[in-house]
């Protein structure tokens, strides 16, 4: 069970979801998502559990379960995040949920700035959690062919100048060399690192994830062996998901040339996150759109080394200008940094 959503969200915010929501009955193997569909309603587990499954592409047949999701996950909530839905989720056993309709949802985030930074911190933890399942059990994992994330840039278009300029005037520049380890698996993370330039490759122990033994026995050197999961590109945040719920890092972060990274204070963004709804929301409504990105390249690894997620077709016009204004802005923060011209 995760109590994420009795954790984050307000009272407020719990009676709405109650006063709008309607409880519904799952049979055992009944669907509440398909994959490339886009999800009509969003779903809490109230008692029961679901599983997320995909299988590798032209292989419908062949679909292994990435996730078990219990009491107190949310899905189908891909809308809200303007992300596909890669995945089926059935019911694994007779199962309650709270279905909510997406379009109810989306107004009440438009109109209820407070409820949209409670609701997406709580979507970006509920990430963050099913990611570290993943990296945690390295064994699941089909390692191959290192892959590239997604276009990163596209979310910083979901930040207004004023958010960048708040960001750019309370971190830090840093340039890492070629081969060193920025994050180490085990460790806690202390600030929110975004990469300006370079490229960063991310790993996860091969054997049982074991924090203490990776931070206290000096495991560094080992790994350099590690497979690659991901190459982390310009706009990457390494290690967001242990800088948002506080637990030991489980992958290791290097960088692969000499890369330039920001960083800000865990202790600063916090206190701006707790005393501003309108940052939050935009802050992790941002978090939570890496984090599903770096979910579905890890999960693609469970099924084979080398598959590609074919997670949309074409990108349409919205699309192409919210990848446009990302970069747009992306490049102001260089600008405001004064590193534009650099490496």
């Amino acid at each position: 069970m995760t109590d994420t959503l009795l954790r984050v969200l307000s009272n407020a915010d719990l009676d709405w979801m109650i006063a709008h929501g309607e409880h519904q009955p799952l049979k055992t193997g009944q669907s509440v998502l398909s994959p490339h569909q886009v999800p009509d309603r969003m779903f809490l587990v109230i008692e029961g559990s679901l599983g997320a499954s995909a299988a590798p592409q032209g292989a419908l047949d062949e679909a292994l379960i990435i996730d078990k999701l219990g009491q107190g996950e949310l899905v189908g909530f891909s809308p809200l995040l303007n992300a596909p839905n890669p995945t089926t989720v059935k019911a694994l056993q007779s199962t309650l949920v709270l279905s909510l309709p997406v379009t109810q949802v989306q107004a009440k985030l438009a109109e209820d700035v407070t409820f949209a930074a409670h609701l997406y911190h709580a979507i970006a933890l509920q990430l963050a959690d099913r990611l570290r399942r993943l990296l945690e059990q390295p064994d699941r994992v089909r390692f191959g062919d290192e892959r590239s994330s997604g276009d990163v840039l596209t979310v910083f278009g979901e930040l207004r100048d004023s958010d960048i300029d708040w960001l750019t005037s309370f971190g830090q520049i840093e340039t890492i060399p070629a081969g060193r380890v920025l994050l180490q698996a085990g460790r806690p993370v202390e600030s929110l690192t975004i990469l300006l330039e370079g490229q960063l490759a991310m790993s996860a122990p091969q054997d049982t994830f074991n924090p203490l033994a990776l931070c206290f026995l000096g495991l560094e050197a080992s790994t350099r062996d590690q497979a690659t999961l991901a190459t982390l590109s310009q706009g990457s945040m390494p290690g967001i998901i242990s800088f948002l719920d506080f637990r030991p890092l489980p992958v290791t972060v290097r960088s692969l040339n000499e890369s330039l990274i920001f960083a800000v204070p865990r202790p600063t963004l916090a206190t701006k996150l707790q005393v501003d709804d309108s940052f939050a929301s935009r802050f992790y409504r941002v978090v939570a759109i890496q984090i599903m990105e770096q979910l579905q390249t890890v999960g693609m690894r469970l099924m084979e080394p080398g598959a590609e997620a074919n997670l949309d077709d074409e990108l349409d016009m919205d699309d192409l200008n919210q990848v446009s204004e990302g970069a747009k802005k992306f490049s102001w923060m260089l600008a405001q940094l004064g590193v534009n011209g650099r490496g």
